[in-house]
């Protein structure tokens, strides 16, 4: 015990410590070793840890434990605060990202508008459609809550009515989903009796020459025959004739089913009527006050129904430069005419929301038909003349049962506007063209979009089945080119530069040729192309 206890020097270091002036600054306790009967004090801390610490004392970068040390922070710059202020603001948004992810607002207009109101937001921003509306809410009620905690309000807001205030807006809401018929009037009744039965009887017809296509071997045969050699005329298209037309864009062009006549409808309200053998104008009349916007032929080629900006569609006799009807009742501009197959009755699209069917022999507006939530635009009626399809802004077509007046199907699948429609001569595909650049073809069987032709790089203006046969599809886009594409399996068979600028309108030649193509467009002229062996098709 000795050894391990050596006895303290305690009056010199009390002698040394009264020198120096300076105190201990361990505090350790005294320790009283065993078999001694001296308190002694354990080793120094630079023996008990090291020469390393007791230089990092020295230094001052070790405070100890129980030291009167303070310890120092060294200010952030600029640069690091600016990054701690962006993380706390995407923690922010994350945060309200999920809580948004929680809050269930309401689909009706009215009760979003009003929460809107309370929280003191506009109603509606400029290009914001219903959805983007509810989202901008969303993420308003989650930022209240997260801002300032005002979970009571956001309750508040979101609060489900009663059930006594459920059920009157849940029968309004489904009296607003239904269909609403009006009573048709006695000419609209009498127009549909006189339509049923030629549409049947146009449709036995058609039925029957499916049927022999399908079973007979030598009608398939001929049928391949006569295939091969319209797709050999439509692969050697050249222009035959070019002629100026209208002082303004020509903006429609159709061919005589009958006869071998053109019809051409321009900016300037004209509509001109050219023999296509010698390319002259045989009748020319200011047919609207604004632009002219479409034309359609007779079934028998014997007069041309017309349409335009002002309002008004006419109907033309090729005898006549008066017209024999003016049909009058749009709210605003039209989009499109078409001269239902009997030859009797005119259908119009408008700028108004509606389409109209006409009685041409009295001028009656028969039928008035909503059911379109923007801009009508493309029409066009099936061979048989019991259905016709309307195309609007909103890339919707309605396909309508003109003998009950129920709308039967619709097609959705254009992002875009739908600008023009044809019907197939086989009574169930239909094409579409809209500004998406892409052209349509929908089966009406199976009601479904049969196939998607990315068939232009600027809008489609217009596309037109071949007539005779429904083996091609010709499309115009404002890119300035004309194509030709096979029906069975769309491959492009032709590619035309039509026009200097926009083609705005295309169609099959005369008599329902189908080796030979019109065309119509920006640069005020309207052309003739034609296939055979000497590429002018006796167009020359």
């Amino acid at each position: 015990s000795k050894q391990a206890c050596k006895p303290s020097r305690g009056p010199q270091r009390e002698r040394i410590r009264r020198c120096t002036g300076r105190q201990r600054t361990d505090s350790f306790p005294a320790v009283r070793c065993a078999g001694a009967g001296r308190a002694t004090r354990p080793r120094s801390m630079a023996a008990s840890y090291g020469s390393a610490v007791a230089a990092a004392m020295r230094s001052g970068n070790y405070v100890a434990a129980g030291g009167n040390a303070q310890a120092e922070y060294a200010d952030l710059n600029e640069t690091s605060r600016q990054d701690q202020a962006r993380h706390a603001a995407l923690l922010r948004r994350v945060d309200a990202e999920k809580r948004a992810r929680r809050i269930v607002v309401p689909t009706g207009d009215n009760e979003v508008r009003a929460m809107l109101r309370k929280l003191g937001h506009p109603v509606r921003l400029f290009g914001e459609s219903a959805a983007d509306v509810r989202e901008r809410l969303r993420s308003a009620l989650a930022r209240v809550e997260i801002e300032g905690e005002d979970r009571e309000l956001v309750a508040a807001l979101l609060a489900q009515p009663s059930v006594e205030e459920l059920q009157p807006r849940a029968n309004v809401q489904r009296r607003g989903k239904e269909d609403v018929y009006s009573a048709a009037s006695r000419e609209l009744v009498g127009a549909r009796r006189s339509l049923a039965p030629g549409t049947f009887d146009r449709a036995k017809r058609r039925l029957t020459e499916q049927r022999l296509h399908r079973d007979d071997a030598d009608a398939v045969g001929a049928l391949n025959e006569a295939a091969s050699s319209t797709f050999a005329k439509l692969r050697s298209l050249a222009l035959a004739q070019s002629q100026a037309a209208d002082a303004r864009p020509v903006a429609s062009v159709r061919s005589a089913p009958t006869q071998n006549l053109v019809c051409t409808g321009g900016w300037s309200g004209a509509v001109k009527v050219w023999d296509a053998s010698r390319c002259e104008c045989i009748k020319s009349v200011k047919a609207h006050a604004d632009r002219c916007t479409g034309v359609s032929w007779a079934p028998d080629s014997s007069f041309i129904a017309t349409c335009g900006a002002d309002g008004e569609a006419c109907v033309w006799d090729l005898e006549d430069d008066a017209p024999r009807a003016r049909l009058r009742g749009h709210r605003a501009r039209l989009g499109g005419v078409s001269v239902h197959p009997v030859g009797r009755h005119v259908a119009t699209t408008s700028f108004d929301h509606t389409w109209r069917l006409w009685d041409i022999e009295t001028g009656v507006e028969l039928l008035l038909q909503d059911g379109h939530g923007c801009e009508v635009y493309g029409v066009a009626w099936q061979p048989d003349g019991s259905i016709i399809c309307t195309g609007d802004f909103a890339g919707l077509i309605c396909v309508w049962d003109v003998r009950s007046g129920k709308r039967i199907h619709h097609f959705q699948g254009h992002s875009g506007k739908v600008l023009c429609l044809d019907w197939h001569r086989d009574g169930f595909h239909v094409a579409s063209g809209s500004d998406d650049h892409t052209a349509r073809a929908w089966d009406l069987r199976r009601r479904c979009e049969a196939y998607v032709l990315p068939a232009h790089s600027s809008l489609i203006a217009d596309v037109r089945w071949a007539p005779a046969s429904g083996e091609a599809l010709i499309t115009a886009g404002f890119d300035g080119n004309c194509r030709v594409w096979r029906h069975r399996d769309w491959a492009l068979l032709n590619d035309l530069k039509a026009h200097d600028g926009k083609c705005m309108a295309c169609d099959f030649g005369p008599n329902l040729d189908d080796g030979v193509l019109a065309t119509s467009g920006y640069d005020r002229t309207f052309k003739l192309w034609a296939g055979g062996d000497d590429g002018l098709g006796g167009y020359r």
